[in-house]
């Protein structure tokens, strides 16, 4: 299974929607980079209705290519890319109870599986469940310690549950495990200026546009 596909997809959504006030604008790109039929190592790869679906995705006909990530995740219930691609599709289309109950499938199938608590946890935080969201990143955080998304991921909810110390040191740390990450230091930059230390806000800031200059 394509575990860095879909990291970097639970990526571009948490660093687009899970601060904003509408995650509408994470959806496009979501979409865009959902791993194509190839990416499934398992029977799925084969059926005709996975190639249905590729066509529809590229086509932009993304409510038929909805319904068809349900009707493959059905047809393949123990298809770790079948159902992530239908629990991605599913919160891509704000269907919050769809998407919920089919990244906790894929937390049935692999455990371990980080994007999927990710995922579990922008769905969660999407419908102002802060709580709940908080405690799928800390799950991330304790399988993939040095992975940014679990720390900014909780640093984004401790801030919605008026933890502001928390999210300040959640941010710290995600710049600590990945210092290369503009999104760390972007969510930094928040967390020390709610925090009122305008001077490092400002540094951590200096420092997330360093990063993002540095990949165009």
């Amino acid at each position: 299974m394509a575990r860095t596909t879909f990291v970097f997809i639970a990526l571009v959504l948490m660093a687009s929607s899970l601060r904003a006030a509408a995650p509408d604008s994470a959806l496009g790109r979501l979409i865009q980079k959902l791993p194509p039929p190839e990416k499934f190592v398992d029977p799925a790869i084969n059926d005709p209705l996975t190639k249905k679906m590729q066509a529809a995705l590229k086509a932009r006909n993304y409510g038929t290519a909805l319904e068809l990530s349900r009707q493959i995740a059905r047809r393949y219930p123990r298809s770790l890319g079948a159902q992530m691609t239908h629990a991605l599709l599913a919160a891509s289309f704000k269907q919050a109870p769809e998407a919920r109950a089919g990244f906790k499938t894929v937390l049935g199938l692999r455990g371990d599986f980080v994007p999927a608590y990710v995922g579990l946890g922008l769905v969660e935080a999407s419908q102002n469940r802060f709580s709940p969201a908080l405690e799928d990143f800390r799950q991330v955080t304790q399988i993939a310690p040095k992975l940014d998304a679990g720390w900014i991921g909780c640093s984004l909810c401790a801030e919605r549950l008026g933890r502001r110390n928390d999210s300040l040191n959640y941010a710290r740390k995600a710049t600590a495990v990945a210092p290369n990450s503009a999104g760390a230091w972007s969510q930094l930059a928040r967390a020390e200026g709610l925090a009122g230390n305008k001077k490092a806000g400002g540094a951590a800031l200096a420092r997330a546009n360093q990063l993002v200059r540095q990949v165009r």
